[in-house]
């Protein structure tokens, strides 16, 4: 696991088990005279401790924008505001207030998605590569923000793309395989039972409360199956790639990294040692393939939430010895 993820992931579980430890201990009642060093003590908790946790670990560790930093007062906010007590929760009611311009942005996000989505399948009859690789060509020259954006919204014609069979009939051919356990049949027939399961767990228990969200909600995971399918046909069958002069690497559907040929200033291929921690690492077992770049290229972890500038990458495939003829006029390969 890279140094970035583990300081992701302790954030997390951090910010899980300090939000869980402050709702238990927060009073049913606000008694100024006798409990307000609990409620002081939980304010700095959720308004000082964990934005700053969020600072450290998250911010200037992975090297972040300072936006984000809203995440953990929002967040915070959002858990005053149904924990606490009536007389305190009153000051966060401009959370729920949110909620209507939040419902009118979406459903505007959503039409366009749905626009967007229509317009890139047709497309799609004709593309011989992912959308969202050809999404980041295109906005190659815009800054990082406007590059994720633009491959999260390609990521739904993505899933269809790799869905169905009749829409990237036209794929280039696969350049080598990483070794993933997303490839596996087996896995992905666990996986759909494991979301099946959930789906009607959720719904079981959530309509108890309200039939209306059990069906909103269950629908909504129940979705993912489509992704499930698109996750293990990219795995098994597109995972690295020669689009147009660049390499596209798909460490499973979350992932993805577009690298131009021309930024590959050498190529080994051979059994490496385990890599540091901090290195990329894709593909699961021993890396055989060691990509050094000429320039920093970015890797788009989940979705493009999660961006890291990298100028090596290590691969674990089946065939390395492919790798090695990448456009042989320009990259210096090692045996």
């Amino acid at each position: 696991m890279r140094k970035v993820t583990r300081y992701r992931l302790v954030f997390v579980v951090l910010a899980i088990c300090l939000y869980t430890i402050g709702v238990k201990l927060t009073p049913a009642q606000f008694l100024p005279e006798h409990n307000w060093p609990v409620f002081a003590g939980l304010f700095a908790l959720y308004f000082a401790v964990i934005p700053a946790l969020h600072l450290l670990l998250v911010i200037l560790a992975t090297q972040q924008k300072w936006w984000k930093l809203l995440i953990p007062f929002s967040t915070s906010s959002l858990v005053c505001r149904y924990s606490m007590p009536t007389e305190l929760a009153g000051y966060f009611e401009f959370i729920s207030y949110l909620r209507y311009p939040l419902v009118a942005i979406l459903l505007v996000i959503e039409l366009a998605i749905v626009y967007h989505v229509i317009r890139m399948l047709w497309k799609c009859r004709t593309m011989q590569g992912d959308p969202r690789a050809s999404a980041i060509r295109a906005m190659n020259n815009e800054d990082e923000k406007k590059r994720a954006t633009a491959i999260l919204f390609a990521y739904e014609p993505a899933t269809w793309y790799y869905l169905l069979p009749f829409l990237s009939r036209n794929h280039v051919p696969t350049l080598a395989h990483l070794r993933l356990s997303s490839s596996s049949l087996l896995m992905l027939v666990v996986l759909i039972v494991g979301l099946i399961l959930m789906t009607s767990g959720l719904y079981y228990f959530l309509a108890m409360w309200s039939e209306l969200v059990a069906i909103i909600v269950s629908s909504l995971v129940g979705y993912s199956l489509i992704y499930l399918i698109a996750n293990y046909r990219v795995s098994k069958h597109h995972s690295v790639y020669v689009l147009d002069d660049h390499l596209v690497i798909n460490n499973n559907f979350l992932n993805l990294m577009v690298i131009p040929l021309k930024q590959i200033s050498h190529v080994e291929v051979n059994t490496f040692e385990q890599p540091s921690s901090d290195a990329l690492c894709l593909g699961k077992g021993t890396p055989n393939v060691k990509l050094s770049l000429s320039s920093p290229s970015c890797y788009y972890g989940m979705m493009a939430t999660l961006t890291d500038s990298v100028s090596e990458v290590y691969l674990s495939v089946d065939n390395p010895d492919l790798i090695s003829t990448l456009n042989t006029n320009q990259i210096d390969h090692t045996v």
